[in-house]
């Protein structure tokens, strides 16, 4: 076969977004028969970064790699353990910061290289991401590159994604926990989707409580982060199918999945 297929999921919003992306990721094994899973994990441990056992168990899951963004180093208790588990990721461009930004797994049927890149526009300014994807770039291995790129803003997302195309195998972005209908092709075989979605209760507003999320945005008092962890879930993330001799990608397919 000259192609790999890999599933990259959108943010995982809590403990209920760790099980329903444990009770669903072995479906899409089944199913997608996917060799490499990707997963952001920022917000799984109450909405600040991951706890080292929700790893282990999604790692066990099947997940190769899980990517962070601007929660995963907040929580200080957490952040002492960035660096001990290579798989686990935070963005690349913080400039001085425990752990590392990208990794290579290598398996019997490709090697693949995830990137973890966090965008500055209406976020917290770091490093600029164009000139650290440069970098890492000259450094990585022949085969597959994925940067999940963590971004609230659509214009600086697709600014990245034509920046890297051709050098890159796909720039999903992360962080706004709202899939997009636009994914596509680049013309030098990118796959590019603005937002992956979240995995996480459906009846939410980003993952969070609706009375939270109504009173912070009727008030603009600051609220507590408060993850909704019953009732319907969501599953959301993308497919991509990827060539082995050219890196381009051939093919991409949303995952929208509610679930009872």
């Amino acid at each position: 076969m000259d192609e790999i297929t890999l599933f990259f999921g959108g943010d995982i919003c809590g403990a209920f977004g760790v099980d329903v992306a444990l009770r669903t990721i072995p479906l899409l094994i089944k199913k997608e028969m996917p060799d490499f899973i990707i997963v952001n994990g920022e917000n799984a441990a109450r909405g600040s970064g991951i706890e080292p056992e929700q790893a282990e168990r999604l790692f066990s899951a099947g997940v190769d790699v899980i990517t962070g963004g601007n929660h995963s180093l907040e929580r200080f208790d957490l952040r002492e353990h960035f660096g001990n588990e290579p798989r686990i990721l935070r963005p690349a461009n913080y400039p001085m910061a425990p752990g590392a930004g990208c990794i290579t797994v290598r398996k019997p049927h490709g090697t693949l290289t995830v990137i973890n890149l966090q965008g500055r526009e209406n976020m917290r300014p770091i490093d600029c991401p164009f000139q650290t994807a440069d970098r890492l770039l000259q450094d990585i291995p022949e085969g597959i590159t994925l940067v999940d790129f963590h971004a609230e803003s659509v214009q600086e997302k697709e600014a990245l994604a034509y920046y890297l195309d051709g050098r890159i195998s796909c720039v999903f972005g992360s962080h706004t926990h709202t899939q997009t209908a636009d994914e596509r092709i680049l013309s030098n075989g990118t796959g590019y989707l603005s937002d992956a979605g979240m995995i996480g209760s459906l009846h939410s507003i980003i993952g969070s409580s609706t009375d939270a999320g109504i009173a912070r945005s009727l008030t603009l008092v600051p609220q507590t982060f408060e993850l909704s962890e019953t009732g319907t879930a969501l599953f959301c993330g993308i497919i991509a199918i990827i060539s082995l001799s050219t890196q381009r990608t051939l093919s991409l397919k949303r995952i929208y999945e509610i679930i009872e």
